[in-house]
């Protein structure tokens, strides 16, 4: 297994596991239709020099992601700070670690980027990615809110 950044041919196959997440409505044929909004995204996302979403590949095939943004601070004597968003593992590949080697990587790539911190939010109601968060060393030290638009 390899981790990597994501390239646009890793649309499809990302779009697919962001199913899990609850944001997509599959199609008949169980396939997730990539919407001309996605693509606009995805062109967003990629030319985006803050941004990356990073992938597991294994054999070909597009098994995990996750999204990571830094962003640039002025507390912290101005060092960023980075957000880990959409963390997901195919259903039939997890607990192999293949969301553990997402996550180190995007810590990595967070270092490396001079962040002093990451943070992620994680719905209420999904208590095995707590305690996945919890052994990865993260700690539940906020209390978050969130208001749709």
């Amino acid at each position: 297994m390899i981790i990597r950044a994501a390239i646009r041919s890793d649309l499809g196959a990302i779009l697919r596991l962001l199913r899990d997440l609850g944001d997509s409505t599959p199609t008949q044929s169980g396939t997730v239709r990539m919407s001309s909004a996605a693509v606009r995204a995805w062109t967003r996302i990629e030319t985006d020099p803050q941004r990356t979403v990073l992938v597991a590949e294994r054999r070909g095939q597009i098994i995990g992601t996750l999204d990571l943004i830094v962003v640039a601070n002025l507390t912290h004597d101005a060092q960023p700070w980075a957000i880990v968003d959409n963390v997901v593992v195919d259903a039939a590949c997890r607990r192999r670690g293949i969301g553990r080697a997402l996550v180190e990587d995007a810590l990595n790539r967070a270092g490396e980027a001079g962040c002093y911190k990451v943070e992620l939010l994680s719905h209420e109601s999904r208590t095995g990615a707590h305690a996945f968060y919890r052994a990865m060393g993260f700690e539940n030290s906020a209390e978050g809110f969130r208001r749709y638009i």
